[in-house]
């Protein structure tokens, strides 16, 4: 694929500025803890907060072939925010 985009960004004279590439990753609005926890040493159950919560927003990130970035663009529910 990409040697595709290559050969048409060449043939057309297309400038790198509008080669786009861009990518996106949810983020939980609550984050939860790491990978330790506190509890007493053998406990069979350990309880962690905040995993039960499916609470996230998606940030799109977008930077350009020539280096270039865009600026965020953040999704929350039911609207789309552009952050400068």
């Amino acid at each position: 694929m990409m040697h595709r985009v290559a050969y048409l960004v060449k043939a057309h004279n297309v400038p790198t500025l509008f080669v786009i590439n861009m990518n996106q990753i949810g983020i939980h609005l609550l984050p939860i803890g790491g990978k330790r926890t506190w509890e007493k040493k053998g406990s069979k159950d350990i309880h962690v907060l905040g995993v039960e919560d499916k609470r996230k927003i998606t940030v799109a990130i977008s930077f350009a072939v020539d280096g270039s970035s865009l600026p965020l663009q953040a999704i929350f529910t039911r609207s789309t925010r552009c952050l400068p």
